[in-house]
């Protein structure tokens, strides 16, 4: 049976996460020719290229196959020493999450990081995606969660992101039934992804709409959509059971979908930064 040893992987994944063989060697504490040399010795006890020859760093298929494999035996493998050895893993990790999907997932995966890395303290701060994206542009952030229009291609880490419909939500069917009249809406503020992509859908079937109630917070979209104040928009995953939803109606646009995505820079994670993305990646995945 042929052994893969870690410190090869490892040495492998840092030279495409940094994007040379100068920098990986910086950054592990090897000089480049040892580099070049760990890399030749790990073709050679897999039978094949992994890198593409040339000026640039480009893998082969058995690359981007082995670079996926790779991340995923260094995760457990740092996750397991950790774990039994007792590491003292600690650190402070600023996030930033819409509101909604605070509530959705993040306390679930919390509590699973906490039981494996209880010295790992996460500063969490919740707002609509916009204000979101502008605070971590500014370094607000280690790690933001955002929701953004759906693109129709998305060229990051699959475990980066997640594809969410959304669906019209209501309490009372009799908003969404009235002819011509006014469609009463609960919305987050002026720069929220739900609500520009309502009141698109909505202009395009050239339905009168108002807002009736505007709100950051998401317990106050809740409230006033249960009091029947109006109706919103939400990704599905989030919709609390309590209200009903459908993805149109007989005077209600189908919505289109957005993108719920992780936002962060490879080479400023620490351990910590990464300990919690690999959490926010299993709760992504999970809702």
């Amino acid at each position: 049976m042929t052994n893969i040893p870690t410190d090869l992987l490892r040495t492998f994944v840092t030279i495409k996460d940094l994007g040379g063989f100068t920098s990986a060697g910086e950054l592990l504490g090897r000089s480049q020719p040892a580099i070049s040399l760990q890399i030749k010795k790990l073709e050679e006890i897999l039978n094949t290229k992994i890198f593409l020859r040339g000026s640039s760093l480009e893998l082969t298929e058995d690359g981007e196959y082995l670079y996926e494999s790779a991340r995923n035996i260094l995760e457990i493998n740092d996750q397991i020493i950790a774990k039994v050895r007792g590491d003292n893993v600690s650190g402070k990790v600023r996030l930033g999450i819409p509101n909604d999907f605070e509530l959705a997932f993040l306390p679930k995966a919390l509590r699973s990081l906490s039981r494996v890395y209880p010295n790992i303290i996460v500063e969490v701060d919740c707002e609509i995606s916009k204000v979101i994206l502008q605070r971590y542009q500014k370094g607000h952030y280690d790690i933001a969660l955002a929701m953004e229009r759906a693109k129709e291609n998305e060229d990051r880490d699959a475990r980066d992101y997640r594809l969410e419909s959304l669906d019209w939500v209501y309490k009372d069917s009799r908003l969404i039934d009235g002819d011509d009249e006014p469609i009463p809406l609960v919305a987050y503020p002026q720069g929220c992804v739900y609500r520009s992509i309502m009141e698109e859908a909505l202009q395009g079937k050239q339905h009168p709409f108002r807002f009736m109630y505007t709100s950051t917070s998401l317990l106050g979209i809740f409230s006033a959509v249960e009091e029947g104040l109006g109706i919103t928009a939400m990704a599905k995953s989030v919709i609390p059971e309590n209200l009903k939803h459908a993805s149109s109606a007989k005077d209600l646009p189908e919505l289109e979908s957005v993108c719920i995505g992780l936002h962060y820079k490879e080479r400023e994670l620490n351990i910590a930064s990464r300990h919690v993305l690999d959490f926010l990646r299993s709760g992504l995945g999970n809702l």
